[in-house]
C-alpha cells in the first residue's frame, strides 16, 4: 500500500517547507454512494468523519481515497471535495481547480503510470476534467481516457509497462483511518503486510458474533480473519461502544492475538445538529399518533416480531398506534416480505417509508408518540439514542450497546420476548403518566452530543496512535 503525493505521509512537510498532513481520513466507502442519497448507520458516521476533516483548519488533517486502480490514497479531487464539504472547506486545504487542458494532462499521466485500471478510474479521471459534471463532455473524456489506457496496455505487454513505486506509509508520523469499505476488504490492495500506519473503527463484530444474522458473501464471511489480521499487524482501532472495546478485546484474545490499543469515541448526535441549526427540534402534534422504529430492514433488527405483536394487537381489539418503519430494506427479509404478504391487514397499521431526507426523518422524531428498538444485536443502535436526542421515549432489547445508546434510562426487554414486548408496548401507548415519566426523564439525565466532542476525541486518539512507540503496538 502505497499514499503517494501525499508529501506528509513520508516527509512532514509540503513543497514549500510547512507542516504538511499526518493524520488521513479515508472517504472511500463514502464515495461510493450515489449523490443525494439519504446515509444511515456506517456511512453517517463515515460521511461526519470526512465533513468534520474538510472542516477542521488543522493542517495536520487530510481527507484521502483509496483509487484501487493505482494501488494508493490520494487527496480528494476538487469536486469531491466540494461535494462533502460540511461549511466550506479549510482554506489551507481547498485545492485549485486545475484548468481543462491541465487536468486532462494530469489524467493521462496517471493512465501513463498505471495502465493496469478498471472502468471506475476512468470514471473518475473523467469526473475530475470535467469537475464533476456528466454530459457529452465527460463521456467523450471518458472514451478519450480509456482509449489511450489501453494503448499503454499494449505498451506494456511489449515490454514497456512501468512498475507502481512503492512509497509505504511512515508509520512513526502519519495514520490512516480507514473507511468501512476498506475494512470489509472489497478493496483488498490497500494494506498489505504491515498495518502499522493504519487505524480503523470497530462498528461492531456481529459477522462473527452472529453470522446467521448477517449475509453470506465473501466479505462476510472474512471479516473476523481479516480483524485479526489488522490487529496482529499493528493497527489501532476505534470503538463505538463500551460493548464492542469488550467483544473486540474477548475476540482477539480468544484467538490467542494481543488485543490492539482502543480508543473510545462519543457517538455524535449528527441529525441532532442538523435539527438545531434548521431550527427544527421542538415537539409537535402530529395528525395521527405513531410509534416510530428507525433502522435498516433486515433479519437482525426483528422487525418480524413488530409485525406479530400489531398483528396481535388486531385480534385482541386493542388499538395500537401506527407503527412506522423508516429505513432501506437489507438482507435477510424473506420471512418478513412472506409474513406481510400473508397477512395483508397490516397494511394500514404498519407502515414502512423506505429511505427518508434527514428534514423527513426529523419531522418523524418530532412528532412520534414513543419509538421502539427490538434488535437482536447492535453495534450502537443510533435509531435509539436519536429518539433521546429528541425527548422521544423508546423501548429497547437488552442488547448491551442499546441499554449504552440509550443510557439505561429507558425500559429494556429481551429481544425474542414477544409477550413482554406487547405488554411494554400497549403500556407505553396507553398509560400517558408513564410515558411522560420517561420524558421528564430524558430531559433530566440525556444530553445530545455535540459532533465536535466526537471529533476531538477521534482526533486526540489518532495522534496518540501516530505517537505511540512501536513496543506499544504488541
Amino acid at each position: 500500500m502505497t499514499i503517494q503525493s501525499l508529501n506528509a505521509a513520508t516527509t512532514g512537510e509540503d513543497e514549500a517547507g510547512t507542516r504538511a498532513p499526518t493524520l488521513f481520513i479515508d472517504a472511500t466507502g463514502l464515495l461510493l454512494w450515489p449523490p443525494g442519497r439519504a446515509l444511515a448507520g456506517i456511512p453517517r458516521i463515515e460521511e461526519f468523519l470526512v465533513k468534520a476533516a474538510l472542516a477542521d483548519p488543522d493542517p495536520a488533517v487530510e481527507v484521502v481515497a483509496f483509487r484501487a486502480a493505482e494501488c494508493r490514497f490520494e487527496a480528494l479531487a476538487p469536486f469531491e471535495q466540494d461535494y462533502w464539504a460540511a461549511s466550506g472547506i479549510a482554506p489551507f486545504r481547498a485545492r485549485r481547480r486545475p484548468g481543462t487542458m491541465e487536468a486532462l494532462s494530469q489524467a493521462l499521466r496517471s493512465v501513463r503510470r498505471y495502465p493496469w485500471g478498471k472502468r471506475d478510474a476512468d470514471r473518475h479521471l473523467a469526473m475530475t476534467v470535467t469537475s464533476g459534471k456528466k454530459g457529452p463532455g465527460f463521456r467523450a473524456v471518458r472514451l478519450l481516457i480509456r482509449a489511450y489506457r489501453s494503448y499503454r496496455r499494449v505498451l506494456g505487454r511489449l515490454g514497456w509497462r512501468q512498475e507502481v513505486p512503492n512509497r509505504p506509509v511512515d508509520a512513526e508520523r502519519s495514520l490512516v483511518l480507514i473507511s468501512n469499505h476498506i475494512l470489509t476488504r472489497e478493496d483488498r490492495s490497500a494494506i498489505s503486510g504491515d498495518a502499522k500506519g493504519f487505524a480503523f473503527i470497530c462498528h461492531d463484530l456481529i459477522p462473527v458474533l452472529r453470522p446467521d444474522l448477517v449475509g453470506s458473501s465473501p466479505a462476510e464471511k472474512a471479516f473476523g480473519t481479516y480483524l485479526e489480521g489488522l490487529v496482529r499487524s499493528g493497527a489501532t482501532a476505534f470503538c463505538t461502544s463500551a460493548e464492542a472495546s469488550v467483544t473486540l478485546t474477548d475476540h482477539m484474545r480468544q484467538a490467542g492475538i494481543a488485543p490492539p490499543v482502543i480508543h473510545r469515541f462519543p457517538m455524535p448526535s449528527i441529525l441532532y445538529e442538523t435539527a438545531s441549526r434548521l431550527d427544527m427540534t421542538s415537539r409537535f402534534e402530529p395528525d395521527e399518533p405513531f410509534v416510530l422504529y428507525c433502522s435498516t430492514i433486515e433479519v437482525r433488527k426483528n422487525h418480524i416480531m413488530l409485525a406479530r405483536i400489531w398483528r396481535q394487537a388486531l385480534e385482541d381489539g386493542v388499538s395500537l398506534p401506527r407503527l412506522v418503519c423508516v429505513g432501506r430494506r437489507g438482507w435477510m427479509v424473506e420471512a418478513l416480505n412472506a409474513y406481510l404478504k400473508a397477512h395483508p391487514e397490516l397494511a394500514g397499521p404498519v407502515t414502512f417509508t423506505g429511505p427518508i431526507s434527514d428534514e423527513e426523518l426529523i419531522r418523524h422524531y418530532r412528532s412520534a408518540s414513543f419509538g421502539v428498538f427490538p434488535s437482536h444485536i447492535e453495534g450502537w443502535g443510533y435509531g435509539a439514542s436519536e429518539c433521546l436526542d429528541f425527548g422521544v421515549p423508546v423501548i429497547v432489547s437488552k442488547t448491551p450497546s442499546l441499554i449504552e445508546a440509550t443510557g439505561g434510562l429507558m425500559p429494556a426487554i429481551e429481544s425474542t420476548d414477544q409477550a413482554g414486548w406487547y405488554a411494554a408496548i400497549r403500556r407505553m401507548a396507553e398509560d400517558t403518566e408513564w410515558r411522560s415519566s420517561l420524558t421528564d426523564r430524558i430531559a433530566r439525565q440525556h444530553r445530545p452530543t455535540p459532533a465536535a466532542a466526537s471529533w476531538a476525541a477521534i482526533k486526540a486518539g489518532l495522534r496518540a496512535g501516530r505517537s505511540r512507540p512501536p513496543e506499544a503496538l504488541g
